[in-house]
């Protein structure tokens, strides 16, 4: 008898369709260019983008509707505290490091919009040296693995994760929401 088993399910993530997604369009599209202020970000010095900082309290209601579906897909109901949203704005040749947002327990990203030469999300796996190279290809294992996306998604993984963003080949200002938050129960 085969049998096949995953070991540890630390890596994840979940994208969905975001239940008011043309809602969290209009408001990042509301948002005001003349507000980005890279300065006040002490993270972010390694890439190539331009960030708006934003007030938690003022997307809790718009936010709610993603994490109400995010309960439906866990199968489980938490209560959390909503960190640090910003607004990331890529220009062409734009590209975010390879990063992680501890100590926050979980991270979002919405995506605004898409097309033809977008950046890439991708997720690295910090474990990539552990495996040797023969056994890798045996097994098929990818230490990068890029999730499509379109407009109107957002996306739910465990703030350990390594990920970063392609070079951007647009001329089109890639768009998305980003957030961290902390399960308290």
């Amino acid at each position: 008898k085969t049998m096949n088993r995953v070991l540890f399910q630390s890596n994840f993530y979940i994208k969905f369709k975001a239940p008011n997604s043309q809602e969290l369009i209009e408001y990042i599209e509301s948002i005001d260019d003349s507000l980005i202020n890279n300065e006040i970000f002490d993270w972010g010095k390694m890439c190539s983008s331009d960030k708006i900082s934003l007030k938690a309290q003022e997307l809790m209601k718009i936010i709610s509707p993603n994490i109400n579906e995010l309960y439906e897909r866990l199968k489980i109901k938490f209560s959390y505290n909503l960190y640090d949203p910003w607004l990331n704005l890529y220009k062409r040749k734009d590209f975010q490091e390879i990063h992680a947002h501890h100590p926050c327990h979980l991270s979002s990203v919405f995506f605004a919009n898409d097309g033809e030469g977008f950046s890439k999300f991708y997720f690295s796996d910090r474990h990539s040296n552990d495996i040797h190279p023969k056994l890798g290809k045996l097994i098929g294992y990818k230490p990068i693995n890029v999730v499509e996306y379109e407009k109107g998604d957002i996306l739910f993984f465990p703030s350990h994760l390594l990920h970063g963003l392609s070079s951007h080949n647009s001329d089109v200002i890639r768009k998305t929401l980003s957030f961290n938050f902390d399960i308290l129960d």
